[in-house]
């Protein structure tokens, strides 16, 4: 367990990868120079540390293109009740998109998509708005990877959001917030105002150890703490879900390391705010089995 972690009733990662790199599949990620991620990072491993600091239930993000890679994840982790969700990888330029929708939905802990491919995704196509409004009409959930903290980014995930209202969008890694320790500008602040308007998005408080400026990141919640700040203004606590990304907490520290970091955050909101952030939260945007 976390030092000095109060307990909360559940607690859901819902932001961990798994692969094998020793398995005879191409892989886009992780890069074979990375000598820390660049192995097997499969339950075993993940199981036993999650639940040593208290993790009670997570929920998989994918870690590769490839349509079939959704089904080795659900069956790597078949009848294992902890794993609760897999948030899936279906290429939204599919002219088969639903079919292949409703095929993996047959397992419930098929979840949603995150849209990332081999090319960048023009998300004001017809054909991706399209499939994304399909998502939504079979009531599942859309992540969205934004690789840096750019506003042409969060500008994406806010037309998406108005265009289809009612499909859940879950933005990962605190909007690709780059985190250099200093107050985020205007611009950015009234961009993340702009978005949190949409009642259908949803924030992650993850990554941070892979989104700081400086590495190894530092282990000091004020390095991180103005950004945060203008997240739970804007997002609130019915609008900010836990996630650890593990394996690439590695890089920087351990998995106990790290919810002890984000939980210096939220704790400071009190005892409901931790309860929404750690499982209520989660359970809203996927959909899980949580009471």
């Amino acid at each position: 367990m976390a030092e000095n972690f109060k307990p909360v009733k559940h607690l859901i990662d819902t932001h961990i990868h798994f692969y094998d790199t020793t398995r005879d599949a191409e892989m886009s990620w992780p890069p074979e120079d990375d000598l820390v991620l660049y192995q097997p990072h499969l339950p075993a491993e993940y199981s036993k540390l999650a639940k040593a600091s208290g993790v009670t239930g997570v929920v998989i993000v994918e870690a590769s293109d490839r349509l079939e890679d959704n089904r080795w994840i659900l069956d790597l982790v078949k009848g294992d009740e902890f794993y609760m969700g897999l948030v899936g990888n279906i290429d939204v330029y599919r002219t088969d998109f639903e079919f292949q929708l409703k095929e993996l939905k047959r397992d419930q802990r098929f979840v949603g998509i995150r849209p990332r491919g081999s090319k960048p995704i023009d998300f004001s196509d017809v054909i991706v708005l399209k499939n994304l409004q399909l998502l939504a009409d079979h009531d599942l959930t859309m992540d969205y990877l934004t690789n840096g903290g750019g506003i042409p980014g969060i500008a994406t995930v806010d037309a998406i959001a108005r265009k289809i209202p009612e499909l859940r969008i879950v933005v990962n890694h605190c909007l690709g917030w780059n985190f250099d320790g200093k107050s985020p500008d205007k611009d950015w602040i009234m961009a993340v105002d702009r978005l949190a308007k949409n009642q259908n998005v949803t924030c992650k408080i993850s990554g941070l150890y892979q989104r700081s400026v400086p590495q190894p990141a530092p282990q000091s919640i004020e390095h991180y703490a103005t950004a945060l700040e203008v997240l739970w203004k804007h997002f609130g606590k019915e609008r900010l879900i836990y996630g650890s990304n593990w394996p690439v907490t590695k890089h920087t520290g351990t998995y106990a390391s790290f919810l002890e970091l984000v939980d210096a955050f939220i704790s400071q909101k009190g005892q409901d705010a931790r309860e929404h952030y750690y499982w209520k939260n989660a359970a809203a945007a996927y959909r899980l089995p949580l009471k």
